[in-house]
């Protein structure tokens, strides 16, 4: 919420509260001939509220912006490669798959920080697993007879992916974030059957999105990783 309007008020200027009703008539006789098209992309999550807020109470128009949103339930990975295929004019993903997938040489740009304060990522395991602390993810592996976790992730180098190396790393050392297995499972959703199915032993996601799932009783959240890095960039 701390967050909401500096996001507004650095991305859209002056409020309406600041603008006269004729002029702000005015602007949007303005914006409805000669309106600058903007492609924007983000998750369908509680993050993006501003967004939508700002596009109902007609902000956007006022500035001669029309922005078609477009939701990525894939994540960061989905909207990186949207990006490369000229799908988007932005994006708001993850600071971490970004910075990746430029360094692997995605043109895209930073051009600011969304949410400044880090993520909070939730490690999750099916309702039955006999998992009880996320430590023994890498300390008693639970699949394929003994062999090295494996985790669903949305995509390669999406959040879900990039962070089960941080908390690996975090927890167990180098080695431990090196043996990891990977089940790519698309969404969410995907998630959902992979851990339902036993095709994954974890699955890494912001642990507010994923609570309505924890507090079912359909997954039980057996450890906590905090980014060390603001959590959403433009």
């Amino acid at each position: 919420r701390d967050d909401i309007p500096q996001v507004i008020g650095a991305g859209l200027g002056a409020g309406p509260s600041l603008l006269g009703e004729s002029k702000r008539r005015s602007m949007r006789r303005m914006s409805s001939t000669a309106a600058r098209v903007l492609r924007v992309g983000g998750v369908p999550e509680h993050f993006n509220a501003p967004w939508h807020t700002a596009a109902k109470a007609g902000l956007f128009a006022e500035r001669g912006i029309d922005v078609r949103w477009t939701d990525f339930p894939g994540g960061t990975g989905a909207m990186a490669k949207a990006l490369r295929d000229g799908e988007l004019d932005v994006a708001i993903l993850l600071t971490e798959g970004i910075v990746a997938d430029i360094h692997r040489g995605n043109p895209a740009r930073l051009v600011g920080t969304y949410v400044s304060s880090p993520l909070t990522w939730g490690i999750h395991v099916a309702a039955d697993s006999p998992l009880t602390d996320a430590a023994q993810l890498y300390s008693q592996p639970a699949g394929d007879g003994g062999a090295s976790p494996r985790f669903a992730v949305s995509r390669m180098t999406s959040g879900s992916h990039l962070m089960a190396f941080v908390d690996a790393q975090q927890r167990a050392g180098e080695a431990a974030a090196a043996s990891l297995r990977f089940e790519i499972v698309g969404s969410l959703e995907g998630a959902r059957e992979a851990l339902r199915e036993g095709r994954a032993d974890g699955f890494m996601w912001e642990k507010f999105t994923t609570k309505p799932l924890v507090d079912s009783g359909e997954w039980r959240r057996v450890g906590e990783c905090v980014t060390p890095w603001p959590c959403f960039a433009l």
